[in-house]
C-alpha cells in the first residue's frame, strides 16, 4: 500500500469512528440509543400488529425486528451521507483532505451502528429458535450490496443538497413515504401480484425479502433478483463515486 492510500484508509477510519461517536456525543446513555431506537420502533409496531391487528405469523418478531434494522440504516446511512459534505465545511476550506472520504466516513459511522443492531438480531434469532444453517451466508453480500446502495446514494445527495438544502426536508419524506411502500413491516406475498415487479425495482425490497428469506427461512430467493438487487446497488455506488467527482470542485465553491 502507498503512503497516499495508506494516509487516506487511516483518515477514513478515524473519521468513520469519529462520526459515530459524535452521533451519541454528550448523552447518558452514548452508543445505547444506536440499539434502543430501532428496538423501541419494533415494539410499538409489534404491539400494534399482534395485538390490533392480531398478526401471528411465525418468527413475526424477528420479521419486523430485521425489517426495521434495516431501513433504519438505509434512512440514517442516507441521511449521514447527505451532511457529510456541508456539515464539515469549514474542515474543507482549512483543510486539504479527499472531499470524498468526508461523505464515506459519514455513512460507514451510521454503518456501526447497523452492525451492532445486526448483532442485537441474531441474539433474538437464537433465543427465537431459529435454525441456522450455510444459506445464512448468503446475507453478507446483501450486507455489502446494502452499503454500497447507501454509500451510492449517500453521495448523490451530498452533492444536491449543497444546490437545494430543501433536500434534506424532502428526503426525510421520500424515506417515510418509502417505509409504508417498502415491505418492511409486511412480506412481498401480501402485495398484489399485478403489483410485486414495480416494487422490486426498488432494491431496498430485494434486499428485505431475501435477508428475511436467508436469515429467518421467511418468503423466498429468486436468484435473478438476488443478482438485480447487487447489480443495482453496485451501479449506484459507481454512479454517486463519478457524479461526486464531476460535481467535487463546483460544490466546494458553493459552500
Amino acid at each position: 500500500m502507498s503512503a497516499d492510500l495508506a494516509y487516506q484508509w487511516r483518515l477514513f477510519t478515524t473519521l468513520t469512528w469519529t462520526n459515530f461517536k459524535m452521533r451519541y456525543y454528550g448523552s447518558i446513555l452514548g452508543y445505547v440509543w444506536s440499539l434502543l431506537k430501532p428496538l423501541a420502533m419494533f415494539g410499538v409496531l409489534y404491539v400494534v400488529f399482534t395485538v390490533v391487528m392480531k398478526q401471528n405469523a411465525p418468527h413475526y418478531k424477528l420479521f419486523l425486528l430485521l425489517g426495521i434494522i434495516i431501513w433504519d440504516f438505509f434512512v440514517s446511512g442516507t441521511m449521514a451521507g447527505m451532511n457529510g459534505f456541508i456539515g464539515n465545511y469549514q474542515m474543507i476550506r482549512k483543510v486539504y483532505l479527499p472531499r470524498i472520504i468526508l461523505v464515506m466516513a459519514a455513512v460507514s459511522g451510521a454503518f456501526i451502528g447497523f452492525f451492532f443492531n445486526l448483532i442485537v438480531f441474531l441474539a433474538f434469532a437464537f433465543l427465537d429458535g431459529v435454525d441456522w444453517s450455510l444459506r445464512m451466508l448468503w446475507f453478507i453480500p446483501l450486507v455489502i450490496a446494502l452499503y454500497l446502495l447507501v454509500m451510492g446514494i449517500g453521495l448523490i445527495l451530498s452533492i444536491v443538497v449543497v444546490k437545494v438544502r430543501d433536500t434534506l426536508s424532502l428526503w426525510e419524506v421520500v424515506t417515510q413515504l418509502g417505509f409504508w411502500f417498502t415491505p418492511v413491516m409486511y412480506p412481498m406475498s401480501n402485495v398484489p401480484e399485478k403489483f410485486r415487479f414495480y416494487e422490486f425495482l426498488n432494491p431496498m425490497s430485494g434486499i428485505l425479502e431475501y435477508s428475511r428469506y436467508v436469515l429467518i427461512g421467511l418468503g423466498g430467493l429468486s436468484k435473478l433478483g438476488y443478482c438485480y438487487v447487487l447489480g443495482v446497488s453496485l451501479l449506484v455506488f459507481f454512479l454517486g463515486i463519478v457524479v461526486f467527482k464531476w460535481k467535487e470542485a463546483e460544490m466546494v465553491e458553493d459552500l
